[in-house]
């Protein structure tokens, strides 16, 4: 059995179309978000066994859990979209939770082997050699995930923090919610959001500057992958050692999950290049200021260049930037072939 592809990186960077895109790899089984491990102060599965379950080196605990995970219940903890097990049918099965059961009471128990158990058992149930994790932590846990997994592959994804604080900001189960639940405030709100994007785009590059010469781990642009498709699935294909598929360079033959924009409301399944730079449409002159003055060192050492990459024209236009040369999506993918 294959180590997993991890898919790490922060909020709204387009971590959906890279996790449906793997998933076009022959042989890789997509899951969603198990939140094995969370930001500070989050339900996550660690929060899930102290609460709901206690100490897991009694057996009785163990089988607990198990009957918990695969409950399908809304349990605090278990918020990830990864226990709903949506159409994997094998989570049904009573063989599953048995075997995984009897796998964790054979082994250390740590946290760590409790998720390779788990993902590990998933997969030879449904008949699979490999999975592709979405957002299995928050980034700042990529070390402890190495560890829990010492072959696996990390896809560290990025994109411009300009467009990371639009999409932040207008996040419809998120900050757009908090706005309609408290508009007296929403100046405040929206602001807050702007500045958490901040810290966790430069977060990420501490990562990154950390990690960058592991083997198993690999940044890549949410801006590469829109203005060179073809050259970018190629380099990412080779790096989860997945086999090409030229269907990846039309991402909508996938039956998949597409997020809608946060600004357009519209489920953009294809690639478009307009995606990467449509939040210089509504980005306002100050926040636009703030967000390259407190991130422009971190921009740099993720290999990003807000003024000459490849999305934007060679020429300066109105807005807050370079203006987009406007490329249907065949002479994207053409242009890259």
């Amino acid at each position: 059995m294959t180590e997993p592809i991890f898919i790490v990186g922060p909020h709204r960077a387009g971590s959906t179309l890279w996790h449906n895109l793997i998933a076009m790899c022959p042989g890789i089984l997509r899951l969603p978000e198990p939140r094995f491990l969370g930001r500070r102060g989050q339900k996550d599965f660690q929060s899930f066994l102290r609460t709901q379950v206690g100490d897991v080196r009694r057996d009785e605990n163990v089988d607990k859990m198990v009957e918990l995970c695969f409950s399908r219940r809304p349990i605090p903890g278990l918020d990830g979209a990864f226990w709903r097990f949506k159409g994997i049918d094998a989570a049904g099965d009573p063989l599953l939770a048995r075997e995984i059961a009897r796998r964790i009471k054979e082994c250390d128990r740590t946290l760590g082997t409790i998720a390779r158990v788990i993902i590990e058992e998933l997969l030879r149930f449904i008949g699979e050699a490999r999975a592709c994790v979405k957002f299995p932590v928050d980034v700042r846990h990529t070390g402890e995930l190495m560890n829990w997994f010492p072959s696996c592959k990390i896809v560290h994804i990025t994109r411009d923090p300009r467009a990371l604080a639009i999409s932040k900001s207008n996040d419809p189960s998120g900050t757009a919610r908090k706005v309609a639940d408290h508009p007296r405030f929403s100046w405040a709100i929206k602001k807050a959001a702007l500045f958490l994007v901040i810290r966790e785009y430069r977060m990420n590059a501490r990562v990154h500057t950390k990690f960058k010469r592991c083997p198993n781990y690999r940044l890549f642009r949410y801006e590469d992958l829109l203005a060179e498709p073809r050259k970018t699935l190629l380099e990412l294909c080779d790096f989860i050692e997945a086999e090409f598929n030229e269907d990846m360079l039309e991402p909508q033959k996938g039956r998949h999950e597409h997020q809608p924009s946060s600004i357009t409301g519209k489920q953009q399944k294809a690639f478009d290049a307009e995606a990467a730079v449509r939040w210089k449409k509504v980005i306002s002159p100050v926040d636009n200021f703030i967000v390259m003055s407190l991130t422009r060192s971190s921009m740099k050492r993720l290999g990003y260049d807000p003024n000459r990459h490849a999305i934007f024209s060679t020429s300066r236009g109105g807005g807050h930037g370079p203006a987009l040369v406007a490329r249907p999506h065949s002479e994207a993918v053409n242009r890259s072939m």
